[in-house]
């Protein structure tokens, strides 16, 4: 695990510029750093790292890694959990025994076919030296990042955006189509970003850039990687039974490692099933971290106690309090790479898991995605099965009851639903939606036809929210403390083989109301059947109670200032917001001025304005 960066430009390298970047990405890789540069026909390249070792921790996997053979260079961010296999159909012998020099190797092979080959999670940028170009690629589901600003001389690219802005290069100002974008999610979705002019390279996709005779870059995106087609189980056992097989090689592949590894156990069924497959799996007592709180109706403690007792874990509790987040509040916001409505849990559980020795940490995020675990799945099978009528007479009322029982969240949502036309997209994206913004959904589903409603929910999850905010917030988070994050959950075999079973395998068997069904019976010999029955909590830090105590000064010191107009917020409007929270919470709900607040501050911190 490290952080990647460099430059591709038809006018001089600065290395100076590319060392900046590395220097503000050391917390990605406190044990190592590289530069490498290039002078070529028509064209500069330079190449920085900074390094977390975790396969390979001698000096044999220091980055950039150069091939002296082909004249390649590779700076790699991430895991490739079958780059052994791989190592086994290349012709060449590896010096190392890091994946990364296999990765080399791989692509002087197969070429940019390469990355679809991959079993993990990884950004890169490979120096093709034949070609005299540039690729930059990413994981299929975007469990790594990556950043680029591109002008007609110019390539910068990083693994993180604040490390572009140290270059000097690219202005600090705010993207207007970034601001929409996290006032509609409470995050920015790719390929945009909070800053114009720089994008997110999507995931699944690779970027290759060349210079041509008048000294500009050519630049072109492609797609390497598709949801690929799995041969279904003839029943819904045989489906349990193979889920359980898939779940099992998931997890063995995610434990190799060359340092100490822990898990985030929050009590929950995805990453208690965790705890319980490792147990299965491996010799070594596995080690538990959980975040508690005073707040009983928010902590999982209890069952997640439970759970470190039935196997045996080596347990740790982090017990936070309000002060506490406080204390810790502006370091977190300072390692926000975006500002986010989400996050800070996972700040608080990287920070007490990497004191506790730990460099490597399993996470079950993804199982909600997989296995219908979230309310928009249900929301969409209701709308999907609703007759044409029942839709008309609802889009009617809607137009009235926006106006007449308007007032929390809720009851918007409620009655834009209502007045939606029902498609599974667009069911999706209001229930997702933090402050209300045109819908303008694409390719469309209709819910009576034959689309897997379950299945086509579980895209859009995968492919938002998990990406755009779970996936973004946890690689940031954690990597602030110098802690590689592992999902299991999100691994392309396992991704595909769930995706290719019926929806209503995983919602349509709910037996005595157990959520998650499909994942509930593949480890029901592990797990209590009413363990396995309780309701989902989610992973979710006391803001609303905090906001109005303690909290209360800092956020209204931001919120109820002018300056929140710099940040394009109308002050007139974030005022009320904030009055209106603090009178009815629920009503309002607290992500929504805990969003406003995270957006100045990051501004502020960054000195990104309009």
């Amino acid at each position: 695990m490290c952080s990647i960066s460099g430059i591709f430009a038809t006018d001089v390298i600065d290395r100076e510029l590319v060392a900046r970047m590395n220097a503000a990405q050391k917390h990605r890789g406190p044990d190592d750093d590289g530069l490498w540069t290039m002078d070529c026909e028509n064209g500069h390249v330079g190449l920085g790292n900074t390094r977390l070792a975790i396969i390979d921790t001698s000096a044999a996997g220091h980055q950039p890694m150069f091939d002296p053979q082909t004249g390649n260079c590779i700076t790699y961010n991430g895991e490739t959990y079958n780059y052994k296999d791989l190592s086994e159909t290349i012709r060449v012998n590896p010096r190392s025994r890091s994946d990364t020099e296999v990765v080399l190797h791989a692509y002087s092979e197969w070429g940019t076919d390469v990355f679809a080959k991959l079993r993990g999670m990884f950004a890169l940028a490979i120096w093709d030296h034949k070609k005299r170009e540039l690729i930059l690629a990413r994981d299929r589901f975007g469990i790594k990042p990556l950043y680029y600003y591109l002008s007609d001389r110019r390539l910068i690219f990083a693994s993180e955006l604040r490390a572009l802005l140290t270059t000097g290069a690219i202005p600090r100002k705010l993207s207007r189509a970034g601001l929409d974008s996290y006032l509609a999610c409470g995050s920015v979705a790719a390929p945009h970003t909070i800053v114009e002019g720089v994008q997110q390279l999507l995931p699944g996709h690779y970027l290759r850039v060349t210079a041509n005779d008048n000294e500009n870059l050519n630049c072109t995106i492609e797609k390497f990687a598709n949801e690929q087609p799995v041969a279904r189980p003839a029943n819904r056992n045989d489906a349990v039974a193979q889920l359980r097989a898939e779940l099992e090689e998931s997890v063995r592949l995610h434990l190799v490692s060359d340092v100490p590894l822990g898990v985030f156990l929050s009590g929950g069924m995805d990453s208690s099933a965790l705890v319980a497959l490792m147990s299965e799996i491996s010799e070594q007592r596995p080690k538990t971290f959980s975040v508690v709180f005073d707040e009983a109706e928010l902590s999982e403690e209890r069952h997640a106690r439970a759970v470190a007792q039935r196997f045996q874990t080596e347990h740790s509790e982090i017990r936070l309090s309000e002060q506490q987040l406080i204390d810790m509040l502006s370091e977190a916001l300072a390692a926000f790479d975006q500002p986010t409505m989400d996050g800070i849990n996972t700040y608080v559980v990287s920070k007490a898991v990497k004191n506790a020795g730990v460099t490597v940490a399993l996470s079950g995020l993804g199982g909600d995605e997989l296995f219908a675990g979230y309310p928009s799945f249900r929301r969409a099978l209701k709308f999907a099965a609703l007759p044409n009528m029942p839709r008309r007479v609802l889009r009617a009322a809607a137009g009235v009851g926006k106006h007449v029982l308007n007032g929390s969240v809720r009851r918007e949502k409620f009655w834009e639903l209502a007045a939606s036309d029902g498609s599974v997209e667009e069911v999706y994206q209001i229930t997702r939606r933090l402050f209300a913004t045109a819908v303008s959904p694409q390719n469309k589903t209709n819910g009576n036809g034959n689309t897997d409603v379950v299945n086509a929910v579980s895209r859009l999850e995968l492919q938002g929210y998990m990406a755009n905010t779970l996936l973004r917030d946890t690689d940031a988070m954690s990597m602030a403390h110098s802690l590689e994050v592992r999902v299991p959950f999100v691994d392309v075999k396992l991704v595909d083989y769930a995706l290719s079973l019926p929806g209503e395998w995983k919602l349509g068997h709910r037996q005595n109301g157990v959520p998650k069904p499909l994942l509930a019976d593949a480890i029901a010999d592990l797990l209590p059947r009413e363990f396995l029955a309780r309701r989902k909590m989610g992973f979710t830090l006391p803001f609303e109670k905090w906001m109005q105590e303690r909290m209360r000064g800092e956020i209204s010191a931001v919120l109820e200032d002018a300056s929140v107009r710099e940040v394009g917020l109308e002050p007139h409007e974030v005022r009320e917001l904030w009055r209106r929270f603090l009178q009815t919470p629920r009503a309002v709900g607290w992500s929504r001025p805990w969003s406003l607040f995270v957006l100045a501050r990051w501004c502020a911190i960054n000195r990104v304005a309009l």
